[in-house]
């Protein structure tokens, strides 16, 4: 049993710790968001006991923010507390079998030089969605419908609404590539046709939406994406090896595709759900990287290392996220 748990109560908690304090203090620097952060949270604790959900933010991370100020009035540690427990979630959700030391291993690396600084550093209710999708698809196990998951991905939602695109992901039949490209095209039609009425309605409802019309912009096709899109490729061409939730990896991902094309001018819109979805890519690569297939074992593990260094120079060199 102990080889089970080996690292659970020891090495993650301690790891999330320390992600926690660089992310919270800015120690390697600062979003262009942080300072935003941090004004929330001191707004949150100058007024604690007094929900407010009137502010741009959602409901379930204002929430959550208003919990952790019971604790504390320490902007930046409330800050370092969301980045404990998301990333601890997320490796809660990894098998900590000593056989499977390679997968905790696959999924550290690229989640430090591709999403660390993306989310946890920079979108920080992004990074709470994600983290909760990562926890559901990671342990799935099967195509039946668990309400406590469900049940969680709504909760994800009210801590940023893009995460709503993650309940019809769950709920869709046991996929197949057929059926992926069938979701593809007719996701990429209705967006076409409806984009614009959604995004007149939309702020009306939700006040964050409001500044995607505000900034809007053209959007490119970054080459990490194209990168990501040839590893689809790659999840398509060994759909036999893949388990249920490596299937439910590709629909997810393969999503990302149809809304980012289709949105091409509201560029923080497309970008937005390209980086929400790419929560699929992590988890596929972690499942894949144990593999008993050799040939997607090691073109995983080359996509990983090729992959995760050239985000990581993209978020620090050639357009740094932080100051």
């Amino acid at each position: 049993m102990k080889a089970n748990f080996w690292p659970k109560w020891a090495v993650f908690p301690a790891f999330a710790a320390f992600l926690g304090v660089v992310a919270g203090y800015g120690i390697l620097g600062e979003s262009r968001d942080y300072q935003n952060y941090i004004d929330f949270f001191q707004r949150v604790v100058e007024n604690s006991g007094d929900l407010d959900f009137s502010y741009r933010f959602e409901p379930g991370f204002t929430l959550l923010t208003h919990a952790l100020a019971l604790g504390t009035s320490d902007s930046a540690l409330i800050y370092t507390a969301i980045v404990f427990f998301i990333t601890l979630l997320k490796y809660f959700a990894l098998p900590t079998e000593r056989r499977h030391l390679v997968a905790v291993v696959i999924f550290s690396f690229y989640f430090l030089c591709r999403y660390f600084i993306l989310f946890d550093m920079t979108v920080l209710r992004g990074a709470c969605a994600f983290s909760v999708a990562f926890y559901v698809f990671m342990k799935r196990s099967n195509d039946k419908i668990n309400l406590v998951d469900v049940a969680l991905l709504g909760a994800a939602a009210t801590l940023h609404y893009s995460a709503l695109v993650f309940i019809p992901i769950y709920l869709a039949p046991n996929p197949s590539p057929a059926r992926i490209l069938l979701i593809s095209i007719s996701l990429f039609l209705a967006i076409l046709i409806s984009k614009s009425d959604l995004l007149q309605v939309l702020p009306s409802y939700f006040q964050v939406f409001s500044r995607y019309d505000a900034g809007r912009t053209a959007a490119t096709i970054p080459v990490p994406y194209l990168l990501d899109l040839m590893y689809l490729v790659l999840m398509l061409a060994f759909w036999k090896s893949n388990d249920t939730a490596m299937k439910y990896c590709a629909l997810g991902f393969a999503l990302s595709a149809p809304i980012h094309f289709a949105m091409l001018d509201y560029s923080v819109i497309a970008s937005r759900f390209r980086e929400l979805l790419s929560v699929f890519i992590l988890i596929y690569v972690v499942r894949a990287s144990q593999s008993d297939r050799p040939v997607l074992r090691h073109l995983t593990w080359t996509y990983v290392i090729f992959s995760g260094l050239l985000n990581l120079y993209i978020v620090t060199v050639h357009d740094p996220l932080l100051l």
